[in-house]
């Protein structure tokens, strides 16, 4: 097109208007594609802003040096001595084409790597000329390389090089979720559940895994021998509000808040019960109701199901985790009499989250009681027994040094 242009502030240029009559014939409107022309990958932009990026990462080959320099760097698996020189010269020479290629790099690979490239810069060194080849970079470098088949899980998230995910956020799913499968599995409406991660964040994950290149890269890379050393079984204290509930608020349905999710979460326990009953729910206002019944009629359903499925499978073996790690790990605790400072229910589960299990009697295998007022029988058992009790006081004092 043809189009005015206009100084707008000090210097930069303003489109004000399109001279339509100047349009050539036969003309189509451009469209932003929605995928990579190079990859294929699924093209992302952010609300609010201008720029689209390729959701493609380790497999789109326009991104490839960048991400296997950030994938080497220190923060991420540190593979000391693998500089953006080597990298350039690795792709230039089609031995690395994704970061698993590096595991499966010989001397020999790294040897005649180096030769192409001094032959291309005219830099071949006299001792090589004359026969004596250098070995011992190309032995620590490898060396390097398997060194970092072990790295935390956070660190290789951070690796991957997902947009939005630097270090914190790869240890806030590292810590919560606890093992690269079950980031890998989890919609974008559940990782919006968990600490500081947004909608943005949520949506960046779910997507950089659900690219079949970047999936193919992954199971590469576990493939070439590549495994987080520790994962561990979710952190139910870290999946902060992955429950049903909260997941029917997040999903966005119009003139349903917090108050109107936890109604039909009472009164329909699963995502499929929901859909059952076509949301003919009681207790809902009229218009919730009616944007309710809406909602149902569209695809979004389809991923309320889907982070319910899974938002029940983590929490499950969540359950685990509490007997499994914890201050209180290995430890029966019994709780009897009123508490002040919290429910029943809520002081079972934060015992829970801190790894105690729970038991409703007294017996010689009881750790500690727990004593609130007007304590009977429970109380007097563990005195015969030895067993011993703390009152309210002492629980919340020792509860408020865990945080």
């Amino acid at each position: 097109d043809t189009v005015i242009v206009r100084r707008a502030g000090d210097v930069i240029p303003e489109v004000v208007r399109v001279v339509a009559e100047r349009r050539p014939p036969r003309t189509r409107p451009w469209r932003m594609p929605t995928h990579c022309p190079v990859c294929g990958a699924q093209l992302l932009r952010e609300e609010g802003a201008s720029a689209w990026r390729c959701s493609g990462g380790l497999s789109c080959a326009a991104q490839r040096r960048e991400a296997i320099l950030h994938f080497a760097s220190r923060r991420a698996m540190d593979i000391d001595g693998l500089g953006e020189r080597y990298i350039e010269d690795l792709i230039a020479f089609d031995y690395v084409h994704a970061p698993a290629d590096l595991y499966r790099l010989t001397r020999d690979d790294l040897l005649a790597m180096k030769r192409k490239a001094d032959a291309r810069d005219g830099t071949t060194p006299e001792t090589v000329k004359q026969g004596k080849i250098a070995t011992l970079w190309a032995e620590n470098l490898l060396a390097a390389i398997a060194a970092s088949t072990r790295p935390t899980l956070a660190r290789l998230l951070f690796a991957l090089g997902i947009m939005h995910i630097g270090e914190e956020t790869a240890k806030t799913l590292a810590d919560a979720l606890g093992s690269l499968d079950r980031v890998r599995r989890a919609p974008a409406l559940a990782l919006q559940c968990l600490p500081d991660i947004g909608h943005a964040v949520a949506d960046s994950i779910a997507t950089f895994f659900a690219q079949p290149g970047n999936a193919a890269a992954v199971d590469a890379l576990l493939a070439a021998g590549v495994a987080p050393v520790d994962e561990h079984l979710p952190r139910r204290v870290l999946l902060g509000q992955l429950h049903w509930a909260a997941l029917i608020a997040r999903v966005g349905i119009r003139n349903i808040g917090k108050g109107g999710a936890e109604t039909l979460a009472t009164a329909y326990p699963d995502a499929r019960a929901l859909r059952a009953a076509g949301g003919a729910a009681s207790g809902l206002s009229t218009r919730a109701q009616a944007a309710l019944e809406e909602w149902l009629r569209t695809s979004a359903f389809d991923a309320l199901a889907a982070a319910d499925v899974y938002a029940r499978a983590v929490l499950a073996e969540a359950e685990g985790e509490a007997i499994a790690t914890g201050p209180l790990a290995g430890k029966t605790i019994v709780l009897t009499g009123t508490l002040l400072a919290m429910s029943r229910d809520a002081a079972k589960a934060r015992l829970e989250q801190l790894g105690a299990k729970v038991a409703g009697s007294v017996s010689k295998a009881t750790s500690l009681v727990i004593a609130g007022s007007e304590a009977g029988s429970k109380l007097d058992k563990a005195r015969e027994l030895g067993v011993e009790v703390w009152d309210e006081a002492q629980w919340l004092h020792w509860l408020a040094q865990q945080t």
